[in-house]
């Protein structure tokens, strides 16, 4: 199983999780500055995280986010998931970020934006921009339901984490019907990355 498709299936396990089990919301905007250079702990989002569960942070901004590499993520608005580990609840899983709903033009744009900012491939950003584009023109909205797509989810240093961006068309939100994620994952998905890179290492055929 590929990264991209690790923090996706991760993704969906922990939104689900969230329904069942619930979480701790913040309801006020707020600005944020976290810094997740040296450690990705809930201590360093100031809060206490349980295991199979996570903390919900609703209308952030403008949101800052130091990162390994010298990388920073801005955001002027954002609704943030953070989840801890399934069995950790020291260090955080993943954070997943989601941006305020936008038309498509817009969202097709800022997720381009991102992608370059974190060296991602945007070939599946170009490809979701495309297949809504030609099922607007065919006024399939059946299928404009279900297009989603995004970037590959690489290393953004040797040592992690993962980023990946990604979009999903929703049909009931006529006028800002795109969103878009972006996601920051550790544990147990860098762990398989980072063991799969080091199998290929090992058994890489010398030119």
């Amino acid at each position: 199983m590929t990264a991209g498709r690790r923090v996706q299936r991760l993704a969906a396990v922990i939104c689900a999780g969230l329904l069942v089990t619930g979480c701790s919301l913040v309801d006020r905007t707020r600005s944020v500055h976290w810094d997740l250079r040296n450690s990705h702990r809930g201590a360093d989002l100031g809060v206490k995280l349980n295991p199979h569960s996570g903390h919900d942070f609703n209308d952030l901004g403008p949101l800052d986010i130091d990162l390994p590499g010298g990388q920073r993520f801005h955001a002027d608005k954002m609704f943030l998931v953070v989840a801890a580990t399934h069995d950790d609840a020291e260090n955080i899983d993943e954070l997943l970020c989601w941006y305020p709903e936008m038309p498509l033009e817009t969202a097709y744009k800022k997720a381009l934006e991102l992608a370059r900012q974190f060296h991602l491939k945007t070939d599946g950003i170009e490809d979701f921009h495309q297949n809504v584009l030609d099922d607007l023109a065919k006024g399939d909205r059946a299928r404009l339901g279900s297009e989603e797509g995004g970037t590959d989810a690489p290393l953004l240093t040797p040592d992690g984490p993962l980023v990946g961006v990604s979009l999903r068309y929703e049909t009931v939100n006529n006028g800002q019907p795109v969103t878009i994620k972006i996601s920051f994952a550790w544990g147990d998905n860098l762990r398989l990355t980072l063991r799969d890179q080091a199998t290929q290492s090992a058994t890489a055929t010398p030119p």
